[in-house]
């Protein structure tokens, strides 16, 4: 091993531990003082009272929302997509803590899953330490699932739909959209969006009268880079020898390249 490369998995070794302990930091921070505003989990509980109303009273979106332009208070004015109850819904009787859980491990597991190379560790760590990426977390939002479905989907392509649930992000739900089953999942998606047919008009007059511009959602936008890195760097294999995201290069398969294949080094990775 060259002593260049010594020094750059050093660098990357020490940015990706100072990068944690940062992380660290944010998470006590931001903990206490949502903590003392009343804020910890105040998106979650906003969604799962939206649900709720809508079991009761079959109302989903407030009256002025559908009356005329309006400018967009948080908390009080719903701008999800009808379908989005399918996963508020649920949480009006699952335990409160798989709210977290659910995204949070899938985007974890995914990112361990492409074990991506050394030089990424950085890049990602920091994408999760931008402070909003921290507080979005602790707040309970929905780009926790959002990273999922990306995450999952460069992985398997078709999660990555699922970003559809949050139409403003729609280029991360491109991810995976030369493959079947990303298709087969948008119909899917299609489908039981149907039942809630009477709803639609109601979400297209509610985001037609809304102030909210284009970029609303550009200070999230590195959660969901996170993954994306990951993949870029990868160094897994499938089976077949090929990478992960189902690569459409015709890769040989392992018993073929037995012959012409090298393990990889561990300054490779």
């Amino acid at each position: 091993m060259s002593r260049r490369t010594r020094l750059a998995r050093a660098f990357c070794l020490s940015a990706s531990i100072a990068l944690v302990v940062v992380i660290v930091a944010e998470v006590v921070f931001f903990w206490g003082y949502l903590e003392e505003q009343r804020a910890l989990a105040l998106d979650y509980r906003w969604f799962v009272g939206i649900a709720g109303r809508w079991l009761e009273t079959g109302q989903l979106f407030a009256a002025r929302q559908l009356t005329g332009p309006y400018e967009v208070q948080t908390l009080v004015d719903f701008l999800y997509p009808p379908v989005a109850l399918l996963l508020f819904v649920p949480f009006t009787w699952l335990p409160a803590f798989l709210w977290w859980l659910i995204p949070l491990g899938v985007f974890a597991g995914s990112i361990v899953l492409l074990r991506p190379a050394r030089w990424t560790w950085p890049l990602i760590l920091a994408c999760i330490a931008w402070p909003h990426t921290i507080s979005q977390i602790l707040y309970g939002n929905t780009n926790m699932w959002v990273a999922a479905a990306v995450a999952a989907g460069v992985v398997w392509a078709w999660p990555s739909v699922l970003v559809l649930l949050k139409p403003s992000l729609l280029p991360f739900a491109l991810v995976g959209i030369n493959h079947r089953s990303w298709w087969l999942a948008l119909g899917v998606l299609v489908l039981v969006s149907i039942p809630f047919g009477g709803l639609w008009p109601d979400y297209v007059t509610a985001m037609r009268n809304s102030d909210l511009g284009p970029f609303h959602a550009l200070w999230t936008i590195p959660f969901f880079v996170a993954p994306l890195i990951a993949w870029v760097g990868r160094t897994r294999a499938d089976r077949r020898g090929a990478p992960l995201v189902y690569s459409r290069i015709p890769w040989p398969r392992q018993s073929q390249m037995s012959t012409t294949s090298r393990p990889e080094s561990s300054s490779e990775r």
